[in-house]
């Protein structure tokens, strides 16, 4: 009998040039820091799974870079609460911001082709969004010798240029800060199995960087932060069932409450299961929900933002 092959997995080139800034090198005691690190991508799949290859990011030219510059400086700003009139200040809210490591990587010399396109444009028809190829980042990112916690990769898709991220597979079997999240065991793990991951247009602004790093920082097995304007399973941050009740959960020892009223939007009555977690500013949407209709405004709720306070902890004290 043949033996089946395993599929390929992405091998990113050994060759390449690339251009690095270094914007913030964190806690340079720590051969590991918390590092945060922006990509572009070279090749993108259009659609995702076709196989179907097209030059994105690619050129090294000049113009290019500067674009694939301004929209680094822009992660960086809206993830640091930097950007003017922004209320949600976000890793600068940590004592710990000054250790979070932030660079950015323009890589060149490289060919178009399923080995160096992180980022696939959604198949559905009516769809806009770009999405990380998982796979093929993992195998990038070892590649030119990098484990960043978080990685942001950015491509100019001419069509597609809805930003989305896909959450840290935590690594259970090394060590942790231990809490509890309505009594059950949950752990902010130290390091990461496959780091959290963002696909983001270089035409985003306002707050996409930071609603979408909430999803990439957040995990699989110890809670994940999840879009609140639709309905849909449990998560850290959404409940479901009627009547809403006073208390949303108890996270860390503390028991935070529910947001009733769902600020101006309300709750839309053609969802009617899901329930969110006290607002920190009332009069403005979540930061994970629908965060455009806030503007510069839109901050975590108070249960969220504790979440991100604790993760980076875990991070700085590995």
């Amino acid at each position: 009998m043949a033996k089946r092959r395993k599929p390929s997995k992405p091998s990113f080139p050994a060759n390449f040039s690339s251009d690095i800034i270094r914007w913030k090198d964190g806690d340079t005691t720590k051969a590991n820091p918390f590092f945060i690190l922006v990509i572009n991508n070279i090749a993108l799949e259009r659609p995702l799974g076709s196989k179907n290859f097209v030059a994105d990011m690619s050129t090294g030219s000049k113009t290019e870079k500067r674009l694939f510059t301004k929209t680094a400086e822009y992660i960086k700003k809206n993830i640091f609460g930097e950007m003017p009139g922004q209320a949600e200040k976000l890793l600068a809210d940590s004592p710990h911001s000054p250790k979070i490591k932030f660079w950015s990587m323009y890589v060149s010399d490289v060919a178009p082709n399923g080995d160096t396109s992180l980022v696939g444009e959604d198949s559905h028809p009516l769809s806009r969004y770009v999405l990380p190829r998982q796979d093929a980042v993992v195998a990038m990112l070892a590649g030119v010798g990098m484990n960043p916690d978080i990685v942001f990769l950015v491509t100019k898709s001419s069509t597609h240029n809805l930003a989305h991220a896909r959450g840290t597979t935590d690594d259970d079997s090394r060590g942790g800060l231990a809490t509890t999240y309505d009594g059950a065991p949950i752990t902010h793990r130290f390091y990461h199995k496959i780091p959290g991951m963002v696909a983001l247009h270089t035409d985003n602004n306002k707050m996409t960087a930071a609603h979408e790093f909430g999803h990439a920082f957040s995990s699989y097995t110890n809670g994940f932060i999840t879009d609140l304007y639709r309905d849909g399973e449990p998560q850290f941050n959404r409940k479901v069932g009627r009547p809403i009740p006073d208390s949303f959960a108890e996270y860390h020892g503390i028991n935070y409450l529910t947001d009733k009223q769902r600020n101006s939007l309300g709750y839309d009555p053609e969802c009617p299961t899901s329930y969110h977690p006290e607002l920190a500013d009332p009069t403005q949407p979540a930061l994970m929900d629908y965060y455009h209709k806030g503007g510069m405004l839109s901050r975590h709720d108070r249960i969220t933002k504790a979440y991100i306070m604790d993760r980076i902890v875990a991070k700085v004290s590995r």
